[in-house]
């Protein structure tokens, strides 16, 4: 009992510093794809967060001195999770950004994923589902994930442990940085909404030149060939404007904590 309670007591400090580092971290976890996100098993999350906090706490010494699984550590680690709430919110904006824009373009093209694939048992737009894989693929595989890491690493240096206290200037920013992620979906959509009201126009003019001809009745086609056609072409374009939105991330991470 003696060895039992010794090995608890050297071991809690650390059990406590891993437990408030992982405070921070998950729920980035749950709302940031780039580490899991929605549709990753919890067990999965945890066990990733685990492996983060224990190789911050061990390797980089963060969370050293701040004592045992106390009251105290209790409401340091209230406000580690409402940082990390912040900081997942920030993270998953351009994920959050790509699926609206998809929404968008297909409400304007009028089909989803229901409506094409009925028994795929979906009701995901196709374009939203598409854009958030396509922005998802291209942040896992290039400089997008690393940069969001560094930043969450370097938080704990911008904010020590249990030091963060929400202001007003960091919900304003906040709320700046979610208008420019719905600002961001609503410009993707905006051309296909442009090419809806042209269908429009054109098939109403046609309508009232020929009373006898029934045009209406292509206007579903037409918006959904033509939509489909011009995301095809401006897939790049898209992926592009996104990609930038992810790569402001660190920088709207850093601008958030130094408030």
């Amino acid at each position: 009992m003696n060895g039992l309670s010794l090995a608890i007591e050297t071991l809690q400090p650390h059990i406590a510093a891993v437990g408030l580092l992982g405070a921070r971290l998950v729920p980035v976890a749950f709302l940031c794809p780039l580490l899991g996100g929605q549709h990753t098993p919890t067990h999965v999350k945890l066990g990733l967060v685990l492996a983060l906090a224990s190789v911050l706490h061990f390797e980089a010494g963060l969370g050293a001195h701040h004592g045992a699984l106390t009251l105290v550590w209790v409401g340091w680690a209230l406000k580690e999770a409402v940082l990390g709430t912040t900081l997942g919110l920030i993270a998953a904006l351009p994920f959050d950004a790509a699926r609206i824009g998809g929404r968008f373009i297909d409400l304007f093209r009028g089909s989803s994923a229901e409506a094409a694939l009925p028994l795929a048992g979906s009701t995901e737009a196709a374009s939203g589902d598409a854009l958030h894989s396509l922005m998802l693929a291209i942040a896992a595989t290039g400089v997008i994930m690393p940069l969001v890491l560094g930043a969450l690493f370097r938080s704990y240096q911008w904010v020590p442990l249990g030091s963060f206290a929400h202001s007003d200037q960091v919900a304003l920013e906040v709320a700046r940085l979610v208008g420019g992620a719905f600002a961001t979906g609503l410009a993707i959509g905006a051309p296909f909404a442009a090419l809806s009201l042209v269908v429009d126009t054109l098939l109403g003019l046609g309508s009232r030149a020929s009373a006898g001809m029934n045009l209406q009745d292509t206007a579903a086609p037409l918006k959904i060939l033509g939509g489909g056609g011009l995301f095809w072409l401006a897939l790049g374009v898209l992926a592009q404007r996104l990609q930038g939105l992810a790569l402001e991330t660190p920088d709207a991470m850093q601008r958030l904590l130094e408030q």
